[in-house]
């Protein structure tokens, strides 16, 4: 009797560290979930603050092209309408703008036209989101504005009946957390994300 309480006694013993190294197993891939999930939660929160910024840089475009009507509304030919980019090495071009002028605490209009306006207000803002440095607030990240006609007509005309509108296209690179298989072996760990906003000026 005391032989087969012994055996007994030995085969729960074994059954219970086998119950242990099993309940190790499962918390230790549990913890390797969760830390995934932190990771991707993060990444997540990091992916809406940049686009949230780039809604405000977007809305600060948009409020030059309200704030300079003579330019973006009353000017212009299809050959020619306004138009500005930043490529992603921080290079801006511009259609119809000048360079020149002083548009800072000026007393005379004439110092400041609204195609030198238009100039000032763009390219101090470019410098500023993309210079082409890594001290700008934007590295790597494009713009652009584009004419858009009102309805009916399919070209931008000058001084239209109905003002065109502008798509402002925004452009950056974001940083991806690996989930999968597929994610954790790419070549590439960022991929490009793109908002467009539609002014109306």
């Amino acid at each position: 009797m005391l032989v087969i309480q012994r055996l007994r006694r030995r085969g729960q013993d074994g059954f219970t560290l086998v119950e242990l190294l099993v309940t190790m197993l499962i918390v230790t891939v549990g913890l390797l979930g969760l830390a995934k999930l932190q990771a991707a939660a993060v990444s997540n929160t990091s992916l809406s603050r940049t686009r949230a910024l780039m809604t405000y840089q977007a809305e600060s475009l948009a409020g030059m092209i309200r704030a300079n009507k003579g330019f973006w509304v009353t000017t212009g030919s299809p050959a020619a309408w306004p138009a500005f980019a930043v490529s992603s090495a921080g290079v801006a071009s511009d259609t119809g703008m000048t360079n020149g002028g002083v548009c800072v605490n000026t007393t005379g209009a004439a110092q400041c036209s609204p195609d030198r306006l238009a100039y000032d207000d763009m390219y101090t803002w470019a410098a500023k989101f993309n210079d082409g440095t890594s001290a700008s607030a934007f590295p790597g990240a494009s713009a652009s504005i584009a004419c858009v006609p009102a309805p009916p007509a399919t070209t931008c005309a000058a001084n239209p009946s109905v003002p065109n509108g502008y798509d402002i296209t925004l452009t950056w690179n974001q940083k991806i957390v690996g989930v999968n298989r597929s994610t954790i072996n790419s070549s590439s760990m960022t991929q490009p994300v793109s908002m467009v906003m539609h002014v109306q000026p």
